[in-house]
Parts: C-alpha cells; sequence; structure tokens
C-alpha cells in the first residue's frame, strides 16, 4: 500500500489551512457595512415637553434624508463611500436612514451644501441604546403662546421674533407652527423660546419612528 511521508501529509494540511484562512479574510471583508460595531450613544440633547425636560441620544453612525430625492444617494455617497441605506421596522413615506460614518452636525451641514434641495437631521434615541426608539428632526418647531393673548399680541409677539408661520394648529389656542431648518437648528430654536419664558411651551415637530406596542 502506498504510503504518504510525514512531511507530504504536513504540507497539505499547512495548504488547506492557508485556504481556509483565505476563505475567512474573503468573508469578512465582504462583510455589509450593517456589520459595523454598534455606536457608543454618549451625546445626549435636552428638549421640553411642555415644562418637562426629555433627553435625546445622538446616534453617530446615522443620518436622516427627509423628502428624498434624485441627488440624495450621490450626496450621501460622496460624504461616506461605503454608506447604506437602513431598513425600518415599519416603513414610512418621505424619508430614509443612511448608516455613514460622521453624523456629526458639521456633516450633516456638509451634505446639505453639496445638496441643498436635501433635508438632513442627526438621528437621536430616547434612551442611551440604539436599540430605543429614534427620532429625527426634519424642521419647524410648535409653540403653544399665551391662550389669553389676542391676535394683535400674537402678531406683534411673532414679528418680533421674525418668525414664520407654517399653520395655525386647531388642538388649543394660540398653538402655532413655525418654520426652522431641519437638524439643530429645531432643537435650538424651540430650546431658546421655551427658556425665554415668553411661551407656554416650545418644541421641535419631530419625526419619530413607528413602534408597535
Amino acid at each position: 500500500m502506498f504510503k504518504l511521508s510525514t512531511r507530504v501529509i504536513m504540507q497539505a494540511l499547512l495548504v488547506l489551512l492557508a485556504a481556509i484562512l483565505s476563505i475567512n479574510a474573503l468573508a469578512s471583508s465582504r462583510l455589509p457595512t450593517s456589520a459595523r460595531p454598534e455606536p457608543q450613544l454618549t451625546q445626549s440633547y435636552v428638549w421640553y415637553d411642555g415644562d418637562r425636560e426629555q433627553t435625546v441620544w445622538l446616534n453617530p453612525q446615522v443620518v436622516a434624508e427627509f423628502n428624498p430625492g434624485s441627488n440624495g444617494v450621490s450626496a450621501i455617497r460622496s460624504a461616506d463611500a461605503n454608506a447604506m441605506q437602513l431598513p425600518m421596522k415599519h416603513a414610512q413615506q418621505g424619508i430614509r436612514l443612511w448608516q455613514i460614518n460622521n453624523t456629526g452636525d458639521a456633516a450633516v451641514r456638509g451634505l446639505s451644501s453639496s445638496n441643498p434641495t436635501g433635508k438632513y437631521s442627526p438621528v437621536f434615541h430616547t434612551g442611551p441604546s440604539s436599540a430605543a426608539s429614534m427620532r429625527a428632526l426634519p424642521g419647524n418647531i410648535i409653540v403653544y403662546l399665551n391662550p389669553s393673548w389676542d391676535a394683535t399680541l400674537v402678531d406683534a409677539w411673532i414679528k418680533k421674533r421674525k418668525l414664520e408661520v407654517i399653520k395655525k394648529l386647531d388642538i388649543g389656542t394660540n398653538i402655532y407652527v413655525f418654520k426652522t431648518g431641519p437638524g439643530l437648528e429645531a432643537l435650538d430654536t424651540a430650546n431658546a423660546l421655551y427658556k425665554s419664558g415668553e411661551v407656554t411651551a416650545a418644541f421641535p415637530d419631530w419625526w419619530q419612528e413607528v413602534v408597535t406596542k
């Protein structure tokens, strides 16, 4: 019977091991972008729901694109060639979520600059984990003015603040939606109005992830 030498067997084993390692390396290089490690949510922001302080946590890997158009994909790809559109648990019209590197405010401003017709926002979570439900800022704020003000006082206040009315809401007295840009501009504007003490409430017109109870 033909017998293989120990040397030949060892060489064959080494070749087989090298092939296995090569296959594993190739498979790892083809892992989808979604295989990136879960981000650490360390940066938080405050907003005010009436007089209740609420906290949201920034996701450093996800950006929201509202009313996406034909230039949206190229703008995202220019920010991160490996960007990947994220699936949503429940489909919602008018928004795409992208997983990209560097989703800070500067990156969002860069996207807006490269695609002026686009509307971009950082994505936040309602808890300090990427598993918590998501929120984003498409623009505009909701403001509850003093319900005792008449139309003259309301108009004077709006003019003083140089705000643009989107619409008046019928859910109470003197409740308005005012125009702001998307992203942190909306959050900062709402917070500044609330802290001024001139309004009853002011908060962003949030986009919220649909969550099944």
